[in-house]
């Protein structure tokens, strides 16, 4: 009789997911205008924005990251959100933090906070009566 004997062996290849560094952002408010997410379709959504500024300045998760370039993306973008929107009347609101996440292969193993975006364009005149 001959017997097969097939081991679990990865024939010298890790079996332990990849370590890897990648970014994503924590909504703490959506965006508005006035208040309300009614009318902010008519508008770029900084959320948006922010988002395809992560992917394109930082495509795939690697070991080192670059918290550089993504901090730089997202600044250019909250610049650019206040020079496109700034005295136009509307008032238009998020809240937004960058999250540097440790991960393996997709599990997220710890995360931390590396900025916050407040978005304030355009707030309401404070009434110096009150």
């Amino acid at each position: 009789m001959i017997a097969v004997s097939t081991g679990l062996t990865s024939c010298g290849n890790d079996d332990e997911p990849t370590s890897a560094i990648d970014y994503y952002l924590k909504v703490e408010e959506v965006f508005r205008v006035d208040g309300s997410t009614d009318h902010a379709d008519r508008y770029y959504n900084p959320i948006t924005l922010m988002k395809e500024a992560i992917r394109n300045a930082y495509p795939t998760p690697i070991a080192e990251g670059n918290d550089d370039a993504v901090i730089n993306a997202c600044d250019e973008v909250y610049s650019r959100f206040y020079s496109m929107y700034a005295n136009k009347g509307e008032h238009l609101t998020c809240l937004v933090h960058l999250i540097k996440a440790h991960m393996s292969g997709d599990i997220v193993k710890d995360n931390e906070l590396i900025k916050t975006y407040t978005i304030d364009v355009n707030p309401p005149e404070e009434n110096a009566d009150e």
